[in-house]
């Protein structure tokens, strides 16, 4: 069954439908947090609230729209909502090693090597807003047109905002190695 059929049975009041989601995008939204947030307590329940938000904004859903796009979205509000909660935190390099994986366990070993930390790095030196849009725009259920609407932006200016961030990113990366590409 399609997600978005699954929330539409949500939204008509089969909340016990959730978990069924909860199952397909938990980790999804988890690895998305974490690279976000670099803390694995506040990424499990920023991935939490997520799905409490599914439910308490369920009739917000609109049957036979992409249920992806609407996730993400509340995904992003999650995050914004954490963001103006937080006070100084920790930096970004004293990163927790190693993110879960969904396969076999590649990612984690890939996880480990010494470009992959400049990477890390590198991004969480990013303004907040430019890490969530680098991330958001790799999902591979996310078009550029979704983002698009959700940024309350034209395809081309969402465009332009990813290569900069891109761009932003490719020099710190670099930075850290001590020279330019």
């Amino acid at each position: 069954m399609e997600d978005g059929d699954v929330m539409g049975q949500v939204r008509d009041g089969r909340i016990e439908r959730l978990s069924l989601l909860f199952e397909r995008h938990h980790l999804r939204l988890f690895n998305f947090f974490l690279r976000l947030t670099s803390r694995r307590g506040a990424s499990e329940d920023l991935a939490q609230e997520v799905f409490l938000r599914m439910l308490r904004y369920r009739t917000s859903y609109r049957p036979g729209t992409p249920f992806l796009p609407w996730m993400w979205q509340i995904a992003r509000n999650v995050h914004r909502d954490h963001l103006g909660s937080l006070r100084p935190s920790v930096p970004f390099e004293e990163v927790e090693a190693g993110l879960p994986d969904a396969q076999d366990g590649a990612e984690a070993r890939l996880m480990q090597g010494q470009d992959v930390e400049r990477l890390r790095i590198a991004l969480g030196r990013l303004d907040p807003a430019k890490r969530e849009l680098l991330l958001l725009s790799r999902e591979p259920d996310l078009t550029y047109r979704d983002l698009a609407q959700d940024f309350g932006c034209s395809v081309g200016a969402l465009k332009v905002q990813v290569h900069r961030a891109l761009k932003e990113l490719k020099g710190h990366f670099f930075e850290r190695q001590g020279g330019s590409p």
